[in-house]
């Protein structure tokens, strides 16, 4: 992003406003995050802009493949600031007031000069948090890159991804990877892979994939899912006080 003179904004250019986020992510390493995010509301992106993601059924089909094949397991790998610095075809444009700011921000770039009614003006040249085309262009280029070492997605299943002709088998969702694997070198030829272009974190026992822990025993190969908490957190926060006497189903017995 570049703070500009709100005369260099092209007149054909909607500029849209600035939010900050402030949010608990417990399955991350950083849990308290304060994020600026582009309002994605006032963006007109003529483009396609969803993107293909695996659902809850592949994921699960995936453990059961992990279960079913001699030798393979399972482990998690995520992408850091996935949508972060992604090359744009087009610029985006957004205002923030002043009073947003710190004061060693304001001197830095020396921003005073460029205030107008309140607000500075920034243009956004690469991907970031709020735009309506930085998933789809995070995963395009994801796409590309990953391709260069042999890894493609399925024809037909949304979000299944496979290599060519190693052992390897991942369900994406955003930037969570849950991935199959038979042999540790096989395994790292992926995390090698993405560590080339990206900053990742890796769960070796798998133990959690967006949001549902897993209890694997490779002995028995047997694979338990759950969420625990799931019940208390939705009854806390749609303030449900419990029954008198405890209720197992959502309707009483008859």
């Amino acid at each position: 992003c570049f703070f500009i003179a709100h005369t260099a904004v092209p007149t054909h250019k909607v500029v849209t406003y600035g939010r900050i986020v402030v949010e608990l992510r417990p399955q991350k390493t950083e849990v308290e995050r304060t994020r600026l995010t582009v309002g994605g509301d006032r963006i007109d992106y003529p483009g396609n802009v969803s993107t293909e993601t695996a659902d809850i059924t592949t994921a699960k089909l995936l453990c059961n493949s992990v279960v079913s094949t001699p030798k393979a397991k399972f482990m998690v790998v995520d992408i850091h600031n996935f949508y972060l610095n992604t090359p744009m075809p087009g610029y985006e444009y957004m205002r923030l007031h002043i009073s947003l700011i710190p004061d060693e921000i304001i001197k830095e770039y020396n921003l005073l000069p460029l205030v107008h009614n309140g607000y500075v003006y920034i243009e956004i040249r690469k991907g970031t948090y709020g735009l309506p085309q930085a998933g789809i262009l995070a995963n395009h280029l994801l796409h590309d890159r990953l391709a260069v070492h042999g890894y493609h997605p399925c024809q037909h299943t949304p979000g299944l991804w496979r290599h060519t002709w190693r052992p390897v088998t991942f369900t994406l969702v955003v930037d969570d990877f849950g991935i199959q694997y038979t042999g540790l070198d096989n395994a790292l030829h992926l995390v090698n892979a993405l560590k080339s272009h990206y900053t990742i974190s890796i769960d070796w026992t798998g133990t959690l994939y967006c949001g549902v822990t897993l209890k694997w025993d490779y002995v028995r190969r047997t694979v338990d899912l759950s969420t625990p908490g799931y019940v208390k957190a939705t009854l806390h926060k749609f303030q449900h006080a419990p029954p008198e006497r405890p209720t197992d189903a959502p309707h009483a017995h008859n």
